[in-house]
């Protein structure tokens, strides 16, 4: 049994030992972000499993744009900082959603290139899966962060877990 509940004289889920023992959660704050967030959450509680969260500062994306002289220096290192702040907001939220779930999780706050960060995580922490929120093939010529994250389903060497529209919170569980 992987989801629901244990039949009778079936062994309950945290006796066993789990296909995703360990998940990297990917946090990005978005809204849509939070289906994610809830589903790693109530999985790692049902099963048992390890829990870590990161939060990529996606700095590759910065010095991109400081070769196009969008940005200069200063603002560079203002919109770094800003989203350090909202990645450390992010992870201290999500702290207490899985100690209200009694889920332990480790929050990591990362930089450099979204896809390389979290793939190199994932390898690092032998992650059986990685939950990512969804995206929209049809925004993905526009949006460099979905890009980025059909490069990290693409090139996992883990299952990825695709979280798109709302996850809605069921009894028991966050």
């Amino acid at each position: 049994m992987i989801f629901g509940r244990p039949k009778q004289g079936e062994t309950p889920p945290q006796a066993q030992a789990s296909v995703l023992a360990h998940l990297l959660l990917v946090v990005d704050g978005s809204e849509a972000g939070m289906a994610a967030t809830h589903l790693a959450v109530g999985l790692a509680r049902r099963l048992g499993s390890r829990l870590t969260a990161v939060y990529v500062v996606d700095t590759a994306t910065m010095d991109y744009l400081m070769q196009l002289r969008i940005f200069v220096q200063d603002e560079r290192e203002e919109f770094e900082a800003d989203l350090e702040r909202t990645g450390q907001r992010c992870l201290d939220a999500l702290a207490s959603l899985c100690q209200t779930a009694g889920v332990a999780v480790t929050p990591l706050l990362l930089k450099g290139r979204f896809h390389s960060t979290i793939l190199r995580e994932a390898r690092t922490l032998k992650a059986d899966a990685i939950v990512l929120v969804g995206w929209s093939q049809s925004i993905m010529r526009k949006d460099a962060a979905s890009v980025e994250r059909q490069l990290v389903l693409d090139q996992a060497e883990c299952p990825v877990l695709v979280v798109k529209g709302d996850v809605a919170p069921r009894p028991g569980g966050p």
